[in-house]
């Protein structure tokens, strides 16, 4: 079938071996990114808020659309 390894008295198979090491692998990367260090969330500053836009006259007004619709509606 394929070589294998005798680790602590027991034959492994080689695959076993690789899934067990792209897996640790895999964890070791993906566990501190997912976790985080609460030191490096406080070094980063805020970001400002972004300026709100102000309406101008020929912008679509929708609660004014809807009142007078209801207006209507109500007659």
């Amino acid at each position: 079938m394929g070589s294998a390894y005798t680790i602590l008295g027991k034959q492994v198979p080689a695959h076993v071996l690789s899934i067990l090491t792209l897996g640790s692998v895999a964890a070791g990367v993906a566990i501190p990114k997912v976790l985080g260090s609460n030191d490096a969330k406080k070094n980063v500053p805020a970001k400002p808020a972004p300026p709100v836009a102000q309406s101008k006259e020929d912008d679509f007004d929708l609660e004014k659309f809807i009142n007078e619709l209801t207006k209507e509606e109500t007659k």
